[in-house]
């Protein structure tokens, strides 16, 4: 009778040691595979663990978020690692394509990293509200409202500002680059930022030269802003800088395309900002941006230019030529008279 018991006894332990095996290689299983709902986006969001937070709250707010797909896993993966009551409060960037262990890991470690963002040159203010939407917390409204203000209003702060007429906006001076973006930054915080960042970059050595050829770093800044938007082959952008300078002094529209584009603004709601092929009646746009319709440079910068092309507007190529056209491998075909410049269309538009 005893052995029968014991025998009893051993093979109920040795099943339950095998229920608990599976329930928790299922359970593993289960963790390891949890993935995020966005499956493949990648933005990053800001998620915040406030004071006092449960597991059961943290894992319903992650749910809520589209970050992870079952609170109830996420409760059960805490308990396991024994973190129970040890998630710190503050905010967090997790990204969407997060896997619930990866999730948890970055909860774990408490800390709250930095958002890395790139604004490529060329851009103008409302394709960098859009990346930051995308990206980062910050509202592509606030930051928007930020870069919209007038230039004389910061003038005193910083002195690029200056030589700003009327009531411009900051466009052009955001400087294009990589900024680190933290939870607590605001919308007005990133303008200063880039604002200082044109400063270090666009020293007195640009400005000089900008003064001996007679313009403001206003002016210059306008047309690096064209110069951007043409170039493709950094080694060409004195070169076109040389174009327009001749045309300026010769009193010949600068007939930029960008400028065009600028002044269609967006092709429709979430379109494209750059419409790709202009029409006759796009050319033909009335703004004083649209160099096809108006003689000299534009009131003020089209897009965000990079230090090359502002180095380019000041620093251009001593040439002959008034004309370009792109050839259609980044390279441009330059004429100093219209007839030759109607060959060189011919050849690459057709």
């Amino acid at each position: 009778m005893i052995r029968i018991v014991g025998l009893l006894t051993q093979t109920f332990v040795i099943g339950l040691i095998t229920l608990a095996g599976v329930i928790y290689l299922s359970f593993s299983v289960a963790a390891r595979f949890a993935e995020s709902p966005a499956e493949i986006a990648q933005r990053t969001l800001v998620f915040s663990i406030p004071v006092g937070a449960t597991t059961a709250d943290i894992g319903r707010e992650l749910q809520a978020a589209g970050l992870i797909r079952s609170d109830l896993l996420f409760r059960l993966l805490v308990d396991r690692r024994g973190l129970d009551g040890k998630l710190r409060q503050g905010q967090y960037l997790l990204r969407e394509d997060m896997v619930l262990e990866d999730i948890l890991t970055a909860l774990e470690s408490g800390a709250v990293a930095e958002q890395t963002i790139t604004f490529p040159e060329g851009w103008r203010i409302e394709e960098m509200a859009e990346r930051l939407g995308e990206q980062t917390h910050i509202e592509p409204d606030a930051f928007l409202a930020a870069a919209r203000a007038e230039a004389r209003t910061l003038a005193a702060e910083f002195p690029a500002l200056r030589s700003v007429p009327g009531e411009q906006s900051l466009e052009g001076y955001l400087f294009p680059d990589t900024y680190q973006v933290a939870p607590s930054t605001t919308a007005a915080d990133l303008v200063r930022r880039m604002l200082r960042r044109f400063d270090e970059v666009v020293g007195e050595d640009i400005r000089a030269a900008a003064a001996a050829r007679g313009m403001t770093l206003h002016q210059a800044l306008t047309l690096a802003t064209i110069i951007e938007r043409e170039a493709v082959l950094d080694e060409e952008r004195p070169l076109i800088s040389g174009v327009f300078h001749n045309r300026l002094d010769r009193g010949i529209p600068l007939q930029a395309d960008p400028t065009a584009q600028y002044a269609i603004g967006q092709t429709s709601p979430g379109g494209r900002w750059w419409k790709p092929d202009l029409t006759d009646e796009d050319l033909r746009v009335p703004s004083p941006y649209n160099t096809y319709v108006t003689t000299g440079l534009p009131p003020g910068p089209i897009a965000n230019p990079g230090l090359k092309s502002i180095q380019a507007a000041v620093n251009p190529t001593t040439t002959d030529y008034l004309f370009f056209v792109a050839r259609g491998d980044g390279a441009h075909a330059f004429a100093e008279t219209a007839e030759e410049h109607a060959r060189n269309v011919r050849s690459y538009l057709r």
